[in-house]
């Protein structure tokens, strides 16, 4: 049916070229999906948008405010945490990529089991974030914590840390847990850059005498640096959906000190009820994804040059 329809599509006039109907054909084929972006991602949007200049009522009501919910940026506190916390967790980039890439040179070699402990290293990334804060919760418990228990055990601590009711130790517990997740996805990037890099190449450096270290420096870095481009891409998207991790294992606290945007935007709207201040945060926490991925990008392009 759909050969026909664009058959008398094309064809009725005579008038296209064959790879203007080609293009109408794909243009026609990619319509449904483009019909479902526009009703859920763009037209949401722009209500959003459109919402953060009002303000609205659990009822629907809502009523023009201006630039009143913009203003009241300026001097929320919240707001402000919430923001150097989204920084503070792109941090977990440069560590998991680091991790990871030490963890993939030792699983880059054959040995009897390497492809278990790929799997292994890579299963905390496909699990539940919900299931993982709920077990991590357990681990840093401040009173029978594993956590805690370890380090006593070791004599690295002297007392007990209160991993989640302390606002540093609260946001190092969830830098940790994200570090953990992520690094089995850098993993599995990092092998496949490594095994794209050609063998020959360590063995003329080997022949001419360079050691492990200056093979790594001047041949496996700089010939990963498209690799870990990708890296940095990925790990902004995931270091913006930690709302999960976040609101189960911390649930912002204690006293705001873990709240990202996303949080505090959800708490914002369907707890307090301010829809439009919410509104006023998505735009924000829009904008702000969009300027990471664009530099993330350009550090991806650059990384192939």
């Amino acid at each position: 049916m759909l050969t026909q329809f664009t058959r008398r599509l094309t064809d009725g006039a005579g008038l296209l070229s064959e790879q203007n109907k080609r293009s109408v054909i794909a243009w026609f084929v990619l319509l449904p999906t483009i019909t479902v972006l526009l009703l859920y991602r763009t037209v949401p949007l722009l209500w959003t948008f459109v919402l953060s200049f009002q303000e609205m009522e659990f009822t629907g009501e809502t009523s023009f405010v201006g630039l009143e919910n913009y203003q009241r940026l300026l001097t929320d506190d919240v707001f402000v945490t919430a923001l150097v916390n989204n920084f503070i967790f792109l941090l977990t980039i440069p560590v998991g990529i680091v991790v990871a890439l030490g963890i993939a040179l030792l699983l880059n070699q054959q040995f009897m089991g390497s492809n278990a402990f790929r799997s292994l290293f890579f299963l905390p990334y496909i699990l539940m974030m919900v299931g993982i804060a709920v077990i991590w919760n357990y681990i840093f418990k401040t009173n029978g914590g594993v956590a805690n228990y370890v380090l006593l055990q070791l004599g690295i601590i002297n007392q007990n840390i209160s991993w989640l009711g302390d606002g540093t130790w609260a946001k190092v517990s969830v830098f940790i847990v994200h570090v953990w997740k992520s690094v089995g996805l850098y993993l599995v990037i990092m092998l496949a850059g490594l095994q794209t890099i050609p063998q020959q190449v360590y063995e003329v450096a080997r022949i001419d005498g360079a050691a492990r270290w200056q093979r790594f420096r001047y041949i496996t870095l700089p010939l990963l640096k498209p690799t870990i481009g990708v890296c940095i891409l990925v790990g902004m998207i995931l270091s913006f959906k930690l709302f999960d991790l976040i609101r189960v294992l911390t649930g912002g606290g204690p006293a705001n000190e873990t709240e990202i945007l996303i949080t505090y935007l959800y708490k914002q709207a369907f707890t307090s009820g301010n829809f439009g201040y919410a509104a006023v945060l998505t735009v924000v926490l829009f904008v702000l994804m969009v300027s990471l991925i664009a530099v993330g990008r350009f550090v991806q392009q650059e990384s192939y040059q």
